[in-house]
């Protein structure tokens, strides 16, 4: 098949979307996600591929599903993640035998052709207008959870939540399966393997809900597992179905050439729409794909200019010139990257055509003619590696610093910013131990401590080691008094550590914290934080101190117990309520709750749950409006009972629900603090048809 049918079968994609999305079921969740059409011909060509693929895409569906629903996901949301799930190795399609079967760990070589393929399938989704956030997840499922950035601005569980349970569903079940160079591994080896990369590779939080899934569930957990692989039965495949297969593998074929020997493309339809945007584009000219799909064509889409560094005109645009004449031809243009830097680029326009002469699209081809010849893969490894510290695998002062730029920088452009806060850690009399011990011990003890504190920490922080026995924590969206909590907690947390070879060793650190305000730099953030770690070691370690500007101003010494704020009578709200509803349902009336509120969920478990609801500005004090007024609402569940009604003879379910709201941040007016609470109270009570 020619390439430019190959192009138009892309463009056909897009359109037989068009088309199904008229006649099929609003109310379908899987048809809102993508549609059932194309997801059968994606999974069938999936299973001529290799039908142990698809069945190990079903098994990582349904533990991505039961992680996913155990943190509160439910509707929609759980839906994407489910489709997200069975079409996570869609990209297999086109990879070699040699390598799907090959006994044995990949070579770099090979692992680069596995995320060629990868793209291809993200390319393929996009010209089946898959939905946004599976694509989002499926883009950053390779990432790993650790301070380094991937090349991107993303940083720890800013990562899309999605992606980081379907990384570890993915890496369960294929530890747990038979493979061609070694046997399947046993529940507890896997839960050991994933929480020793918990803080680095994968988010530690949601190996703990894997975890108690299966605690809480064993039998039903593990006999799940196994009725998936009894219900999947390879099928005979019709001739259209055949044809159908052998057409994706085609696309497949001829897209990897594109994406090896060029640096991105796109493809726009006779609405000059883009359908498809691939993920070297996106990186060439610094875009996001979600953001342009769907959205028309314009002159001004991508940042180019002419050779002379000027903006194109009309009549200098590639796109409008092959319309015009409807040949395709290849053009030189600059490129301008961040920072305004220019490259020099070479574009192959393709104009494509219908059986009947009309034109149904345009494909763009773009080449980067200032790049060096480089093995992308040991480029990326050597890239990653430079934003690590070589020892604790943590995020380097240079990273550190690059970071904090960055949230400056957006923190400086936004009318209402998030707070965002900085903890300064010092090992207390980590000389003493290098002294007594040893520096390979001294090494150990700093290992443990960054394991510590990113197994400790979540929300976005980026955990970093600045230099010797020093540690940053960088905390967005966090205000201050939060951050001394946040603080409080890894203190005891570190004064309570055992190292497993020097038990008689005992390590203490001393933290710092300050909170960005108006005005800060990078450097008199650093200083203010700095400042504060000073005087916790002067006035005796292992204790947390913060600073405000003003205290710096002044030049105040906190005293030795620093309230955290005023714990007066009447800024605690407590009650219960019996909720008319089964204990199995509890977990989907809360994450309705939190979803449509916006509330962000930061500890669960089986009987209690903590969530925020708010957002502090970047003063810890309250603001007028409701959503500046955060809170903090705990909520323990108790047993589930009957309860008759003897006028109707019925009985019903409830679960009586102890409710505790507090404030975060700095409040006066206890009865201000009340009205909030109790409109927030009734608002929970809403949610679960209580009495």
């Amino acid at each position: 098949m020619g390439s430019s049918k190959i192009l138009r079968q892309l463009i056909s994609l897009s359109e037989d979307f068009e088309e199904y999305s008229l006649e099929s079921d609003s109310s379908d969740m899987i048809d809102q996600v993508i549609s059932r059409k194309h997801l059968r011909k994606l999974l069938s060509a999936l299973q001529a591929r290799d039908a142990s693929t698809l069945c190990h895409s079903r098994r990582v569906a349904f533990l991505a599903k039961g992680i996913a629903t155990n943190l509160g996901w439910e509707g929609i949301h759980l839906k994407r993640l489910e489709v997200a799930a069975l079409l996570h190795d869609i990209g297999k399609i086109g990879v070699p035998d040699h390598i799907i079967f090959k006994p044995g760990k990949l070579t770099s070589d090979e692992i680069e052709l596995m995320s060629h393929y990868h793209n291809i399938g993200l390319d393929v989704l996009q010209a089946c207008h898959t939905d946004h956030e599976v694509l989002t997840i499926l883009s950053q499922t390779r990432y790993h959870f650790s301070g380094a950035t991937n090349g991107y601005q993303f940083i720890g569980s800013e990562v899309n939540q999605g992606a980081r349970i379907l990384a570890i569903a993915d890496a369960y079940d294929s530890l747990a399966t038979d493979q061609v160079y070694r046997t399947g591994k046993k529940h507890e080896d896997i839960m050991s393997i994933l929480m020793e990369a918990a803080g680095t590779q994968f988010d530690g939080n949601i190996v703990c809900a894997l975890s108690r899934w299966e605690q809480n569930e064993k039998q039903a957990f593990h006999d799940a597992l196994q009725e998936v692989n009894r219900l999947f039965q390879p099928k005979d495949f019709t001739e259209r179905e055949a044809l159908e297969a052998n057409l994706i593998n085609n696309i497949f074929s001829y897209l990897f050439q594109i994406e090896s020997l060029y640096d991105g493309f796109y493809i726009v339809n006779s609405d000059f729409q883009f359908v498809l945007i691939s993920p070297g584009l996106e990186k060439l000219a610094d875009l996001r794909a979600i953001d342009m799909l769907g959205e028309s064509w314009t002159s001004s889409s991508l940042p180019l200019t002419n050779t002379e560094g000027t903006n194109l005109t009309s009549a200098e645009c590639s796109m409008n010139r092959v319309i015009a004449n409807g040949k395709p031809m290849t053009t030189e243009f600059m490129l301008e990257r961040p920072g305004g830097r220019l490259i020099n680029i070479e574009v192959q326009s393709v104009p494509m055509f219908g059986d009947d002469g009309r034109l149904i699209g345009v494909t763009e081809i773009f080449r980067d003619l200032s790049r060096s010849l480089k093995r992308p893969k040991e480029y990326n490894d050597l890239k990653l590696a430079a934003s690590l510290d070589a020892l604790t695998s943590v995020a380097n002062r240079g990273e550190l610093e690059t970071q904090l730029a960055i949230m400056l920088s957006r923190i400086q452009k936004e009318q209402n910013p998030e707070p965002l806060s900085l903890i300064f850690i010092d090992a207390d009399h980590f000389k003493d131990i290098n002294d007594s011990y040893g520096h390979s011990t001294g090494d150990e003890v700093l290992v443990e401590l960054a394991r510590l504190f990113q197994h400790e920490t979540y929300s976005g922080e980026l955990v970093g080691r600045y230099g010797g026995e020093e540690f940053v924590i960088l905390c967005p969206e966090t205000a201050l008094e939060h951050a001394v909590k946040k603080a409080e907690r890894l203190r005891l947390a570190v004064s309570n550590l055992k190292m497993e070879n020097q038990s008689n060793i005992r390590v203490t650190a001393s933290f710092g914290v300050a909170q960005y305000e108006p005005g800060d730099s990078l450097e008199s953030l650093f200083h203010r934080a700095d400042s504060a770690l000073y005087q916790a070691k002067e006035t005796g370690r292992n204790k947390v101190r913060a600073l405000t500007c003003e205290q710096m101003k002044s030049g105040e010494v906190i005293p030795d117990e620093v309230p955290e704020k005023p714990d007066s009578e009447g800024m605690r709200f407590e009650s219960t309520f019996n909720a008319l509803i089964s204990s199995d349902f509890i977990v989907y009336k809360l994450g309705g709750f939190v979803n449509d509120n916006h509330a962000r969920l930061t500890e669960v478990s089986t009987n209690r749950a903590v969530m925020r609801l708010g957002k502090a500005g970047l003063l810890p004090f309250w603001g007028k409006t409701d959503d500046r007024k955060p809170v903090e609402i705990e909520v323990v569940f108790g047993s589930s009972t009957k309860k008759s009604n003897s006028n109707r003879r019925q009985t019903s379910s409830q679960v009586e629900i102890a409710t505790r709201i507090t404030p975060l941040g700095w409040i006066k007016q206890p009865e201000v603090f009340q009205q909030r609470a109790g409109r927030v109270f009734r608002l929970l009570k809403d949610y679960f048809a209580a009495e």
